[in-house]
């Protein structure tokens, strides 16, 4: 369990404060001198994935703002779900939060049934980056750009590999499909790594899921990038995708000035030039709200987003 310690810390302070003042000021203080503790980050899926990657980056300057110490806590399973769950039911005091995706904050309480949380239990502190999805086929597919591949499906089905069904890659294809009338088939996987190995030979036509993952196949011309919700490389953009997004969250009973002070340290972890070289040479970009209302308005308008669209493709819950 990886732990991320400031270089100095001022904890001591207190010490010399006369203990019936202190039993006094305590509950005044309780929130103004936060934190005076650890703070555990929960990662809710398992190490070197998006998540762990993310948070063992931005952890270690965090904490640093921050003058505590941060745990990374990996509690993966059922697609991030029961760590984003422990994280929701926790003590509201700020001293345990997560690093989570778009699958169990906006898209899990719409395909998993009788889920340990809603998405109310959980405050938006701000999104922190965001990540291209990409449609990327095997080479000897003949189809190059967006209107190539929808043809190429009005003459057959294009099979195409997602990190599992209910996934933000599965709702991702839905989207596509919706709004381009393409006729995919969805081949679920249990993580990236096997769907991009039948994609790469051959036994489907290609995947869609976030860059970062794709990357190293594209590159290496083992997987030809079709269409992407932001410009890479040569790859067509299109509306019809839209962007992942990474976003640290906490309980929801959390007082304000607590979120505000956390939210301000993400701003200014963001801003690390440090951190910002780290996180695209991994594929990916700072993404942040410029105070909770706004992070809490993104996070409802995508819950809203992947509702729907579970709905629209008949996702039925698990």
């Amino acid at each position: 369990m990886p732990i991320f310690t400031p270089r100095a810390t001022t904890f001591a302070r207190l010490a010399a404060v006369p203990a019936l003042l202190l039993a006094v000021a305590l509950p005044a203080a309780a929130q103004s001198d936060f934190p005076r503790q650890p703070i555990t980050m929960v990662v809710a899926f398992p190490p070197a994935g998006a998540n762990d990657k993310i948070a063992r980056i931005i952890a270690p300057t965090l904490a640093q703002i921050l003058g505590t110490t941060i745990v990374i806590d990996n509690r993966p399973g059922a697609g991030g779900t029961i760590g984003t769950g422990q994280v929701a039911k926790a003590k509201p005091d700020g001293y345990t939060i997560t690093l989570a995706s778009m699958s169990p904050t906006a898209v899990g309480p719409h395909v998993y049934a009788n889920l340990p949380y809603k998405a109310s239990d959980l405050a938006s502190i701000t999104t922190v980056v965001s990540s291209v999805t990409m449609v990327a086929l095997n080479p000897k597919v003949p189809a190059t750009n967006l209107a190539e591949l929808v043809a190429l499906s009005k003459t057959r089905p294009v099979s195409l590999a997602s990190s599992g069904t209910g996934g933000s890659s599965h709702l991702g294809l839905e989207r596509l499909k919706a709004m381009t009338g393409g006729n995919f088939l969805h081949v679920p996987y249990k993580g990236a790594a096997p769907g991009l190995n039948d994609a790469v030979g051959g036994q489907i036509d290609g995947i869609i899921m976030d860059y970062t993952a794709l990357s190293a196949m594209v590159e290496q011309g083992r997987l030809r990038g079709v269409v992407a919700s932001s410009k890479v490389g040569n790859v067509e953009k299109t509306e019809h995708l839209k962007d992942t997004w990474y976003a640290v969250l906490a309980p929801a009973g959390v007082p304000k000035d607590i979120q505000n002070k956390l939210h301000a340290a993400l701003v200014k972890t963001m801003a690390d030039e440090g951190v910002k070289a780290q996180v695209a040479k991994l594929g990916f970009s700072p993404m942040l709200q410029s105070n909770l209302d706004e992070a809490a308005k993104f996070i409802q308008a995508e819950n809203a987003l992947y509702g729907s669209l579970v709905k629209a493709a008949g996702i039925v819950p698990e």
